[in-house]
């Protein structure tokens, strides 16, 4: 079974890289595809490893010189990191969301890398170190599946202008790359006017979590979010599912909505305010341009989709321990920008190409992953566990031996004989 499970691996991997390859030169597709593959085998984006993995027949400095002449190439994130989003743009559908968020990679014993600049350390507050910032963008479905979209390194140190221009930047690239009907959310980092006045303008369905001083206009007078909160009648009860290491926790929210309009220049726009209240927590107010049309499905909306931002946060946290991702060494900027918008693609692989196959390969595998074995381990985030297959299974398996599919010809009604004189 496990040899038929990686074959059905390597044959999606294939048809991904069909798809992507109209955005890329032969070179650049198969340095890519090698690349991809060999973080998946290795669980690493350290490229001596990944060389390793690929197994050609040369010596290995000359395979990592190969690979480091693509990664390093100026700009060539961009054009991947866009090839990307298209091969699974017919994945994302009307109504889905688009989840946004900024995050760091530490590199405390850096040296010689470029770019290096002083970030704060996600995982503990206040902590300052050496490293580098991060735009994370994931997709959602109705179904809670999801999908990496665009990963984005970037240092002040190395020519970047700001965070919100970082931000504006992402969101201009979705947008170029998915013309459906999609619902953007960001958390209370976003709470900031440049992002607010550009989202607010191109009058999409978006959610921004607001901090509590953040003024809005009320009844015709410019008020903050906290005054507003107090006028606003919680008469909706809504349920989440805390899910923890070893189980999940019910919490209950009151929450109501009313009717507010935001100021740019001289224009308003009229949104919607929704607010919720933990029944032994705080507030949360949550700034919407919603596609519904009642108070309660507006409340509704707003309330399932911010739910959704533990999953990116999940992500991150899954590329930093599953794929060495704070161990990388990289140390041209261009090259470490390369490198986390492969590790993007080989996500987008393991998250939505390979979908279809992850009851399989926890059921059907003969790895002992499940600890349980109850439904819940089949259900929530299971990518750590699909990280872990899939490096097993792809252990042997040589990069050269991914088939590429080609282009069926046309069928014109015409017949051929094969003739061997």
């Amino acid at each position: 079974m496990n040899k038929i499970l990686t074959k059905q691996i390597q044959n999606k991997l294939s048809l991904y890289f069909c798809k992507l390859n109209s955005h890329l030169t032969k070179p650049e597709l198969r340095c890519t595809r090698e690349i991809t593959t060999g973080i998946l085998k290795t669980g690493s984006v350290i490229i001596n490893q990944i060389a390793t993995a690929i197994g050609d027949s040369i010596d290995k400095q000359q395979t990592t010189k190969r690979l480091r002449n693509h990664y390093n190439k100026k700009g060539f994130f961009l054009k991947l990191l866009r090839g990307h989003m298209d091969c699974v743009s017919d994945t994302i559908h009307e109504g889905d969301y688009i989840l946004f968020d900024g995050s760091d990679i530490q590199k405390k014993y850096a040296k010689t890398m470029e770019g290096l600049d002083f970030v704060k350390d996600g995982d503990e507050k206040n902590k300052v170190g050496l490293g580098y910032w991060l735009m994370n963008v994931v997709h959602i479905d109705k179904a809670n599946k999801m999908t990496p979209l665009y990963n984005k390194l970037y240092s002040f140190d190395h020519g970047a202008k700001s965070e919100n221009n970082e931000a504006i930047e992402a969101l201009k690239e979705v947008d170029n790359a998915i013309s459906k009907n999609v619902t953007c959310v960001f958390d209370r980092g976003f709470d900031r006017q440049i992002i607010k006045d550009y989202v607010v303008s191109q009058q999409n369905n978006f959610i921004i979590r607001l901090k509590k001083n953040t003024k809005l206009i009320y009844k015709g007078k410019e008020t903050t979010v906290s005054t507003i909160g107090k006028k606003i009648p919680f008469f909706m009860e809504l349920t989440a599912n805390k899910r923890g290491k070893n189980k999940s926790k019910k919490i209950n929210f009151e929450c109501g909505a009313v009717k507010v309009k935001y100021r740019i220049k001289q224009r308003e726009f009229e949104l919607w305010l929704v607010a919720t209240k933990r029944k032994s927590g705080g507030k949360c107010w949550l700034l919407t341009n919603s596609p519904k049309h009642t108070i309660t499905e507006v409340i509704s909306e707003a309330f399932q989709a911010y739910g959704f931002r533990w999953k990116i946060e999940e992500y991150h946290r899954h590329i930093k321990s599953s794929y060495d991702l704070e161990n990388i060494q990289i140390k041209k900027f261009d090259g470490l920008q390369c490198m986390l918008a492969i590790l993007t693609i080989a996500m987008g692989i393991l998250y939505n190409t390979l979908e279809s196959m992850h009851l399989r390969l926890l059921l059907d595998s003969k790895i002992k992953i499940l600890d349980k074995n109850k439904v819940s381990e089949l259900r929530n985030f299971i990518y750590y566990k699909i990280s872990t297959i899939i490096k097993i299974l792809l252990a042997n398996a040589y990069t050269k031996h991914i088939i590429q599919s080609k282009q069926t010809q046309v069928d014109v009604g015409q017949m051929r004989l094969n003739l061997d004189f």
